[in-house]
Order: structure tokens, then C-alpha cells, then sequence
């Protein structure tokens, strides 16, 4: 048995608070694209490419992502995600803001689609995804602001 396991550290500084919701959500658009199994020793990325190469005539939409995260370190991030909605550290109030900032970055939600969803004003939504990213950022200081 080898003694000197790898143990890998998760590099925050990677990506923005943003961005890092936003590549977790490209992540589980891939797992769902896999359907439990690996397609033929080609990464999700590959493929999305391949179909891109095909489809050179249409034109690509404004809010694609392609996957740049490893499996560890979308586990992390859903770690995190995780302790956000349950943690007792965290008002009712502040949950709220923070939720809404993660569900609109990891669905990749437009202001008018979660004010359709979460029956409130955009105005509202606007303002409550900007204090609940300010909020998170301040609460947990491995994440930073773009």
C-alpha cells in the first residue's frame, strides 16, 4: 500500500463566487448529458465540441458554459452549496438573498424567469441576488468577487 496518498486542496482563487456556481451547474448539465455512464474514453467536453464542429451554421446561445471543473472539485462546491442551506450561522433573511444568488448562477436563470418562479418584482430578485452574493462572499472568505 503506498503511504504517500495524494490529497488533493481545493483552489478557491480558481474562479469567482459567480463563476464557481456557474461551472457547478455546467457540471451537472454534463452528468446528465453522461446518463451514468462514460461515452467511449471521450470526455462530455469533447463531445460538446464534436456537436459544435457540426453545428457550424447556427449560431451559439449567449449563456453556454463549458464544463472547466474537476469531479472533486464539484463536490466541494456542493459541499458548500449543502452547508449554505443548512447552516444555523446564517439569518433566515441572509438564506434567502444567498439561495437566490446561488439557484440563478447554477441554473443559469435569467432576472425575469426567477421573478416568474419566485412570484416577486425583478427590482426585488435583482436586489436580493446582489446582497445574498455580498453576503457570501463576506461570510465564507475562500470566495472572492469578480
Amino acid at each position: 500500500m503506498n503511504a504517500a496518498a495524494k490529497i488533493e486542496v481545493m483552489d478557491w482563487s480558481k474562479f469567482t463566487a459567480e463563476d464557481w456556481f456557474k461551472q457547478y451547474g455546467a457540471y451537472i448539465q454534463t452528468c446528465r448529458m453522461k446518463s451514468g455512464n462514460a461515452p467511449d474514453t471521450l470526455g462530455v467536453n469533447q463531445i460538446y465540441w464534436l456537436i459544435c464542429e457540426n453545428n457550424k451554421g447556427v449560431a451559439p446561445r449567449k449563456n453556454q458554459l463549458t464544463c472547466q471543473i474537476s469531479d472533486y472539485e464539484a463536490d466541494e462546491v456542493h459541499k458548500l452549496i449543502i452547508d449554505l442551506k443548512f447552516s444555523r450561522r446564517i439569518c433566515d433573511s441572509a438564506k434567502v438573498a444567498v439561495n437566490l444568488f446561488i439557484e440563478k448562477n447554477v441554473r443559469g436563470l435569467s432576472l425575469d424567469q426567477m421573478a416568474k418562479e419566485f412570484v416577486l418584482g425583478r427590482t426585488s430578485i435583482k436586489n436580493m441576488v446582489y446582497a445574498g452574493k455580498f453576503f457570501l462572499c463576506g461570510h465564507d472568505k475562500r470566495l472572492r468577487l469578480n
